[in-house]
C-alpha cells in the first residue's frame, strides 16, 4: 500500500479519540499484533480492542494529532493524549505509532510512548 493509507488511518485515528472502537474495529486484522514498549504484545482483535477501552482512565484520552507519515505499508502518526485515570491522576502522555497495513487491515502497531509515565500513573 501506498499513501492512501494516511487518510484512512488519520479518520481511524479520529474515530478511536471519540472511543468508536466499533468502526476501528472494520480495519483490524484478525490476527493484528500490538507492541507498546515496556509491555508484552497484544495479539488477536479480541484483545486490542479491550485493551484500546483504556479502563484505566475516566474517559478516552483527548488525542490530537501532530503528524502523519505515510510510506508503502506503513503509516506513522505522532500525537498527544489527555486524560485523567479514574483516581484523578492526570493522565497527559506523548506517542509516535507506526501502524503496518495489508490490503487496508492494520497488521501490526508498534506504539512508543512515555512508559515511566505509563507505570506511575496506570499502575
Amino acid at each position: 500500500m501506498t499513501t492512501t493509507n494516511k487518510p484512512l488511518l488519520k479518520k481511524i485515528s479520529e474515530e478511536f479519540a471519540k472511543g468508536n472502537l466499533p468502526f476501528c474495529e472494520a480495519y483490524l486484522a484478525d490476527d493484528i499484533k500490538w507492541n507498546i514498549l515496556g509491555n508484552s504484545a497484544i495479539i488477536g482483535k479480541e484483545q486490542v480492542l479491550e485493551v484500546s477501552k483504556m479502563q484505566q482512565l475516566e474517559s478516552f484520552p483527548v488525542i490530537t494529532i501532530k503528524n502523519i507519515v505515510a510510506e508503502d505499508a506503513y503509516v506513522v502518526v505522532e500525537s498527544t493524549g489527555k486524560a485523567k485515570t479514574k483516581n484523578g491522576k492526570p493522565y497527559n502522555q506523548t506517542y509516535c505509532e507506526v501502524f503496518k497495513f495489508n490490503d487496508e487491515k492494520l497488521q501490526e502497531i508498534n506504539t512508543y510512548l512515555d512508559t515511566a509515565l505509563s507505570k506511575e500513573v496506570l499502575s
